[in-house]
């Protein structure tokens, strides 16, 4: 943004702030939006046309996306990480799994994925990596919803309902697993815990509505759930238990030994990386038994990735504004930025400035827009996927006044702006998690921290699961267009010849990650 640019955008701030006296309610900043009609005065000044904003949103947001620039980010958000994993208790976390998988694996397993919405329960067998056509097969699985209901279940009743729904899919399963052996288990868990070991961990606060932690902070998860299970008369021992990233990480390594990420992007985001464990500050490892350093040269490690990016990544206007308006203003920058929970509220923000000026809309905000948070990220993907110029032939148009409640249709005009808007948002987005994501490729390459990095290995593969990296049209393609064109640019490939970077996408990583957690939990 040119200093010309800037003090326009102060002058149209402090402009639509005395014209409007609406515009602080719109924002979201009071308490509660009236819903009565809003009068509008309409500005006749060029510099808050349609057109005017429309340019300016499409600049702002593509300006950092340069080659150029985007290598500098990275070069930054490296120096971030490393600082990162000398000293911080809450992010760049190692796991204690420190091996990969050979792919030779083999065995059943029981997997369990709980997440906010919903609870699934597998068989699971892997085969071996050579195996035809499938190397791994989900046998039976269950899913059950996580309503309100179990939400709100305390700790034992939650547990028994987990324990429940296991015993339902052992009854259905027509060889009966039942044996003196315990039925080795893993376990994908979403939600935070401390971990004290690859089978066990603290359990800490669940967030997302949930009851059941209120009484359990600080017992171990790994016990709670065989403590449920033998309640049932199941014979279960967890033998691993993994966050989704992790389970993203090695669902893809056990069919493809280049994978050394897990990517999750949807309505958050996060990685897991395997990196050397030398590069790490002693006390990032907490009070481990010291035979577990003597095979552990490398482990996948939990980067927290979205606590990334403060002071590196240029915001907009609309970026503060959402910050400040956060609950955890700073917390999570890059993801503010580029998940499926912000890019939906980028866009009402920006909307909001454009009724405010009098362009967009007859100058009347829409009564579904008027909550913070109330336009859905699907929104920003049909209008990208609607590619038609002709107003008639446009899906939008119809979509849009759905889901705004648009007494009439939108215009061309508006459309074409809200367009713009979108694609410009989910553009900034795929390149900012690409610029993370090439910091983490090149920090595995970094020869300070890893020395014996190999330079034979010119493929990358990086798993990725979640909503808006596998079905935001077009973000997946975009986003490794740029980790290519950056792996080939930057300063690395004078050491690596011809780097590839591939974006994989995983089927249902969590449980197979699972199962491969657990295969791998006898290594010493």
């Amino acid at each position: 943004m040119t200093l010309l640019d800037f003090f326009r955008s102060i002058l149209r701030h402090l402009a639509a702030m005395l014209i409007f006296p609406s515009t602080l309610k719109h924002l979201g900043v009071s308490p509660k939006t009236s819903n009565a009609e809003v009068t509008v005065v309409k500005t006749t000044d060029d510099m808050a046309s349609l057109d005017t904003l429309k340019e300016e949103v499409m600049r702002l947001f593509r300006y950092p996306c340069t080659m150029r620039r985007m290598l500098s980010m990275s070069s930054a958000l490296r120096i971030q990480y490393k600082a990162k994993l000398q000293e911080s208790e809450a992010c760049m976390l190692p796991s204690y799994c420190h091996t990969m998988p050979t792919g030779q694996e083999k065995g059943t397993y029981i997997s369990l994925d709980v997440g906010g919405s919903t609870f699934r329960v597998a068989l699971v067998e892997l085969l071996g990596r050579d195996t035809r056509p499938h190397p791994m097969v989900i046998k039976r699985m269950t899913s059950s919803k996580i309503d309100e209901r179990i939400r709100k279940l305390p700790s034992a009743q939650f547990f028994d309902w987990m324990a429940g729904r296991i015993q339902d899919m052992l009854e259905q399963e027509e060889t009966p697993l039942i044996s003196n052996e315990p039925l080795p288990l893993g376990l994908a868990w979403s939600f935070p815990i401390e971990q004290t070991s690859r089978r066990g961990g603290r359990m800490q606060g669940m967030g997302k509505g949930f009851s059941c932690h209120q009484d359990t902070i600080g017992m171990d998860l790994g016990t709670l759930v065989e403590k449920a299970c033998a309640g049932r008369q199941l014979n279960i021992r967890v033998e691993a238990i993994v966050n989704d990233s992790s389970a993203t990480l090695l669902s893809q390594a056990y069919l493809d030994p280049a994978t050394s990420m897990g990517l999750i992007l949807g309505t958050g985001t996060n990685v897991a990386a395997y990196l050397p464990t030398s590069c790490m500050g002693k006390s990032k490892f907490g009070t481990r038994d010291p035979a577990w350093f003597e095979g552990a040269e490398k482990v996948i490690t939990n980067t927290e990735l979205s606590m990334f990016g403060k002071s590196i990544l240029p915001e907009t206007r609309w970026d503060e504004l959402l910050n400040l308006q956060h609950q955890l203003p700073d917390f999570q920058p890059l993801e503010y930025m580029t998940t499926g929970r912000y890019l939906g509220e980028l866009l009402r923000l920006i909307i909001v400035e454009a009724v405010e000026m009098g362009e967009l809309f007859h100058g009347v905000m829409p009564e579904p827009l008027l909550e913070r948070y109330s336009l859905d990220t699907e929104i920003l993907a049909r209008l990208e996927e609607d590619k038609s110029r002709n107003m008639t032939d446009s899906v939008s148009v119809s979509v849009i006044q759905q889901a705004f409640a648009l007494k009439v249709p939108p215009t061309l005009r508006e459309i074409s702006f809200l367009r713009t808007a979108a694609e410009s948002i989910s553009y900034r987005a795929s390149a900012y998690i690409a610029v993370a994501v090439h910091a983490l490729w090149a920090l595995q390459r970094d020869a300070d921290i890893n020395p014996a990095a190999s330079r034979g290995k010119s493929k990358t593969s990086i798993a990725c699961n979640g909503s808006v990296i596998l079905k935001y049209p077009g973000f997946k393609d975009r986003c490794e267009g740029f980790l290519q064109r950056m792996s080939k640019t930057g300063s690395l490939t004078r050491v690596f010849a011809s780097p590839k970077i591939v974006l994989q996408a995983t089927d249902e990583a969590a449980i197979l990650g699972a199962a491969v957690a657990v295969a791998l939990a006898d290594v010493p």
